[in-house]
């Protein structure tokens, strides 16, 4: 005895609807299938009350897209007017804040001047699973628009130190250290005003 596979789950509306109409036409007065008549009633009421439900939203659907274009192109018109507008506003208003705000109109803000960078903290290094690579982690410094990256074999001197890169993201993975050999890391955070301080030396762990 075989079963029924109805292999709808994944069809479209358009191709249940395309299958339900092959059905009912299929089992319309079929000899080898008695007594399906109020079964096949049910079903061919379901099939045009989709087919009516899914005519409606696909209509609708190009009407929205129709109104979305719309929006988009009036709001494009918005915009460019709006800016005309401002331009007149500030030139009429020689700039003057208060007579700006008069006409509905925000200020900017004064631009905070940029700050010193301070000491970047929490230097973390670890191996990486490459002999002689190294990941390199801290803190992200408030004031710093990159990061320079430094290396020194072990014991630290002030001649060793080897420049390893400029990141702007607060890591670093690199090559650097030599097995067997301890190897400390140190961080400065940099912007426009120069080079912070250096960050604590960070030990990278003997491998």
């Amino acid at each position: 005895m075989s079963n029924i596979a109805l292999n709808t789950s994944k069809l479209p509306i358009t191709g249940k609807l395309v299958k339900g109409k092959t059905i009912i036409t299929k089992s319309t007065n079929n000899p080898n299938v008695p007594g399906n008549t109020a079964a096949l009633a049910l079903f061919s009421t379901a099939q045009e009350d989709l087919d009516a439900a899914n005519a409606a939203y696909e209509a609708a659907k190009q009407q929205l897209a129709m109104l979305q274009t719309a929006r988009d192109n009036a709001l494009n018109q918005w915009n460019t007017t709006l800016v005309g507008l401002a331009g007149v506003t500030e030139s009429a208003t020689g700039g003057d804040a208060e007579k700006i705000q008069s006409a509905g109109f925000d200020v900017r803000a004064t631009p905070t001047p940029p700050q010193p960078v301070g000491q970047v903290a929490n230097v973390r290094v670890s191996f990486n699973g490459t002999p002689g690579y190294s990941d390199v982690r801290w803190d992200r410094e408030t004031n710093a628009d990159a990061y320079m990256v430094q290396c020194s074999a072990d014991p630290i001197t002030e001649a060793g130190w080897r420049n390893m890169g400029t990141m702007t993201e607060a890591k670093f993975t690199g090559n650097g250290a030599t097995p067997g050999q301890r190897c400390w890391f140190r961080i400065a955070g940099v912007n426009r005003l120069g080079e912070g301080p250096w960050s604590e030396p960070a030990l990278r762990p003997v491998m």
